[in-house]
């Protein structure tokens, strides 16, 4: 009988459950975090009544004529729609009708959110009442503040720079240059221009992946970001922790860095995997499932942690892709809609595999039915991209007669603590 493993995938898909059937003679472990009990109303609710090192958003709101609220987009796992109510709640008991309370996805780089897209992430209910705007890093409409003393240029969404009051929510998952994501990220790559995104990105060095900490002295990306971010006047944060299941495990509102800092120390506990260095030595394939950032293509690389842990053994990731584009501003240097053109003029490749077919123990294999089969094979010349688990399975058990596997359920929201 086939050992079977329940994962959950498709986040904003369905966030439904996958069912992995293993040989019955394979040595199957699953490492899961420490996680934590999803947030109840009334929990949410006393985190807005006592928010760290700021006022509450009520009383941020008395005299204000508008506000905007700054959430991500759907390549990050986010539930802002859990927070969202409570916000509104507070601005119009602080006297800022919801006609003047609007929206900006700030999704730095990436593209744009469709209509359904955004209900998913604010809520249909609030989608339906307010406006929302996509940020566009390209825009010749965005507003230049000043520049940072170390020269970083400040410019940012139009919105957020006309809006009297500025809130964002974010989430705190582990980022692999910036230690956590959250906090000022949600300024800059969020809602800044692509001056001020290059200038974060060239000249500061990258937090490693789960660092509360600079490395050395000099600041980095993530101070960087802060600094923007204090700088253009952001009056409120919400920072998300989140449970395996995408649910609310900590909530940590108010001052932008001092709510951060919280909500990081929580993550990490919260997110801690042990796993013994005698396992991982042992293990000859690891299962890497990218749920609960399994969205967006260009995030496959938020996954990618047991890559360097377990050294030895064959990598296969889960990972739906379900958007199903590969586009990122910084990297393909032009607005979406010239990157539609582009694509849809360029030729179909035709060296890319019909079907998957595992050459080695080394090489990285994904299952995936959305993530572009051209791209993959050009990152992954010597991989093997699936579409069914069935053909999947069967290749590997050809390579492994008897194999000691390793399941990791939620990568990027786990944080490996090697165990001697």
């Amino acid at each position: 009988m086939a050992l079977e493993v329940n994962i959950d995938t498709g986040a904003w898909c369905g966030d439904k459950e996958l069912v992995l059937s293993f040989p019955d003679n394979w040595d199957v472990s699953v490492y899961e975090s420490r996680d934590s009990k999803a947030l109840n109303e009334s929990e949410i609710e006393k985190a807005f009544a006592e928010p760290i090192g700021a006022e509450r958003i009520e009383l941020l709101a008395r005299g204000k004529k508008s506000a905007v609220i700054i959430v991500d987009d759907l390549s990050r796992p986010t539930p802002a729609d859990l927070v969202i109510p409570h916000i509104i709640n507070e601005l119009k008991e602080g006297g800022i009708r919801e006609e003047s309370i609007r929206f900006v996805i700030g999704g730095g780089a990436h593209r744009p959110l469709t209509k359904e897209e955004m209900a998913k992430k604010v809520g249909q209910a609030i989608a339906s009442k307010h406006e929302i705007y996509n940020h566009n890093v390209f825009s010749k409409t965005l507003e230049k503040l000043g520049d940072l003393e170390d020269g970083t240029p400040v410019h940012i969404n139009e919105i957020v720079a006309h809006s009297d009051l500025r809130i964002a929510i974010g989430g705190v998952i582990p980022h692999v240059s910036a230690g956590f994501g959250g906090g000022g990220k949600i300024v800059v790559p969020g809602i800044a221009g692509y001056d001020t995104i290059a200038h974060n990105h060239g000249k500061y060095k990258g937090r490693p992946r789960g660092s509360v900490e600079r490395q050395g002295q000099e600041k980095d990306m993530r101070d960087n970001a802060d600094d923007v971010a204090r700088y253009v006047s952001l009056d409120f944060m919400v920072n998300i922790a989140l449970t395996k299941k995408r649910e609310i495990a900590g909530l940590f509102v108010g001052d932008v860095l001092e709510s951060h800092r919280q909500g990081v120390a929580f993550a990490k506990e919260i997110y801690d995997t042990a796993i013994t260095k005698e396992e991982i030595e042992a293990t000859d394939i690891v299962f890497i499932n990218a749920y609960p950032q399994d969205y967006d293509p260009v995030q496959v690389v938020k996954s990618m942690w047991p890559v360097n842990v377990f050294k030895n053994a064959q990598k296969v990731m889960i990972n739906p892709a379900s958007d199903g584009i590969k586009y990122h501003g910084m990297s393909d240097k032009v607005d979406y809609d010239t990157f539609l053109k582009m694509e849809a003029e360029k030729e179909e490749p035709t060296d890319i595999p019909k079907k998957g077919e595992i050459k080695s123990k080394e090489g990285f294999v994904l299952l995936s039915s959305n993530f572009p089969k051209d791209e993959f094979y050009k990152r992954y010349p010597d991989g093997a991209l699936f579409e069914n688990w069935e053909d999947l399975i069967g290749q590997l058990e050809t390579l492994h007669d008897e194999a000691k596997v390793a399941v990791i359920p939620y990568s990027p929201i786990q944080l490996p603590h090697i165990v001697q």
